[in-house]
């Protein structure tokens, strides 16, 4: 079951701000958009083991909205196919941050179309 709460590092938070500026779409959004980046390609996805220091919390519900069934079955496939067997906050900063660095050149909201190509 995904956590009430999920703990994002400040950095990967500031990441989701800085390209909310960029691009006008939320940070939840973002988020999601990285997941599922992260999801698509999962021979590069990688889970970071080491807690951040400084940490942003963000409600479930929130960053997942009503699709949040939907990512759980995603992540706990993934968990499951890559032999995962670390905390879901874990796996969820790891993806979030994974897909993040997939959407590094994002500058406008136009930049979006290619990634759903």
């Amino acid at each position: 079951m995904l956590p009430t709460r999920v703990l994002l590092s400040k950095k990967t938070w500031d990441r989701l701000q800085y390209l909310q500026t960029q691009t006008k779409l939320t940070p939840n959004i973002t988020a999601r958009i990285a997941i599922a980046m992260a999801l698509r390609d999962i021979r590069s996805a990688t889970i970071n083991h080491s807690k951040p220091e400084q940490t942003h919390p963000i409600n479930r519900d929130v960053l997942f909205g009503e699709h949040d069934r939907v990512y759980e079955a995603m992540i706990k496939q993934f968990c499951y196919q890559q032999n995962i067997e670390a905390d879901i906050q874990t796996v969820i900063r790891s993806l979030v941050d994974n897909g993040l660095h997939k959407l590094g050149h994002l500058r406008k909201f136009s930049d979006l179309q290619t990634i759903f190509r």
